[in-house]
This record gives structure tokens, C-alpha cells and sequence, in this order.
């Protein structure tokens, strides 16, 4: 996965080192890997905890006998969060916050997997897309363009001929040019094994930038 930012060290400076390139796409991932495995860790130990205070004062218990609540998740649930938001609220506020993050962290730490796999930049991506749907518009003008042609030949040849039946031209159909499939050709993706073997061990021998400015 070569970036320009791996061709052109200076670019790294612009960006005060942040961008992600060749030699550094595994440290990302693992970043990505580790902060989500961390919220989520940390949205399930407090949820264990809240829980835990739960069973020890024995809301449920209480709600159940001494209020006449039906021991029901439909009649508990309004009640219990009424309790959690009022003696819990930071932990309740906390589980909801690492959870939000722990999916957006999970979702991109996906994608990014999914972009290694095809051995595939996020700028390539884009440029894919781009590619993709104006090549689907210009197959789609080549179509109506030949199907078209195809009409006003049709007619000029027919006007030549006797006028055909009513039932007949009812009935029939111009001919119609098929759209080409577009299809994605990445020549730098070589089997998702390959590919995910020169992020871990990137091919390229270059220097770092750091190094060379030691110099």
C-alpha cells in the first residue's frame, strides 16, 4: 500500500507526521484494534459493576414487593433506569459513551482491515468510485447513442418498404445495446494473504524519513 507520502518524505512534514503510509499502516490498524478493544472492555466492566450494585441493594426485589411492580422487563425498565440515572448517572453516561465509540472505533478498524486486504489506499478508494460511475455514464451515452443509431436506421429502411401492420409495429421492439460491465481492475492486489503480508512486512527497503534527517 504506497502512498505518496512514502515517495515524498516532505509531505509527511506538511502534515506533521500524521499521514498514513507504507511503513506505518500496521501501526494505524493496531492503534484502530487496540482503543476499540479498550472501550469495550471498559463499557462492559462498568456494566458488570452497575449491575453488581444492582443485585446488592436488590432493586428489583424492592420494586417488585414493597411498590407491586410486575416483575416484568415492560414494567421494571422505566423504573430501574429511573434509579440508574439518579444514584449512577456518571457510569450510565460512561457505558453509553465507550460503547458509541467502541462501534465507531470497531467500524473503521474494519474498513481499514477490509483496505488492506485488497491491498487498497482510502484515496484509491475514492478514485475507484469516481472511475466506477463515470465509466457507467459513458456506457450508459454509448448505449442510447447506438440504440438511437439503430432507430433512425430502422425508420429510413422502412420507409423505403410498404408500411407495415398496426398489430405489428405495436408488437415491436427497437434493438438495444447491452451496457458494458465496469469492472474494478487492481492490479497491486495479489490474494488477500499476500496482501496482508506486505502490511505486516512492508516490501519496500526505503529509509524512513527520521532517518535521513539524523543524517
Amino acid at each position: 500500500m504506497v502512498s505518496l507520502a512514502c515517495l515524498y518524505p516532505e509531505i509527511c512534514v506538511l502534515t506533521q507526521n500524521n499521514c498514513i503510509g507504507e511503513k506505518n499502516t500496521r501501526y494505524f490498524v493496531a492503534f484502530l484494534f487496540w482503543h476499540f478493544l479498550l472501550c469495550l472492555y471498559g463499557a462492559i466492566i462498568l456494566g458488570f459493576i452497575v449491575a453488581g450494585e444492582l443485585k446488592d441493594k436488590k432493586v428489583v426485589y424492592i420494586l417488585t414487593v414493597y411498590y407491586g411492580i410486575d416483575n416484568s422487563f415492560s414494567g421494571l425498565f422505566p423504573h430501574v433506569a429511573q434509579w440508574l440515572l439518579a444514584v449512577h448517572n456518571t457510569q450510565i453516561l460512561l457505558v453509553v459513551f465507550l460503547g458509541i465509540i467502541a462501534l465507531l472505533l470497531g467500524g473503521f478498524c474494519a474498513y481499514h482491515v477490509h483496505l488492506c486486504l485488497s491491498n487498497t489506499t482510502t484515496n484509491e478508494t475514492f478514485k475507484w468510485q469516481d472511475y466506477i460511475f463515470w465509466m457507467k455514464k459513458e456506457n450508459a451515452a454509448k448505449a442510447s447513442a447506438y440504440t438511437l443509431k439503430a432507430s433512425i436506421n430502422a425508420a429510413s429502411s422502412e420507409a423505403q418498404k410498404s408500411p407495415p401492420s398496426k398489430w405489428k409495429t405495436f408488437f415491436s421492439r427497437s434493438k438495444t445495446r447491452a451496457e458494458e460491465l465496469v469492472v474494478k481492475n487492481n492490479i497491486y492486489d495479489v490474494g488477500w494473504i499476500r496482501n496482508l503480508c506486505e502490511v505486516m512486512v512492508p516490501l519496500s527497503e526505503r529509509r524512513s524519513f527520521s532517518c535521513k534527517k539524523s543524517e
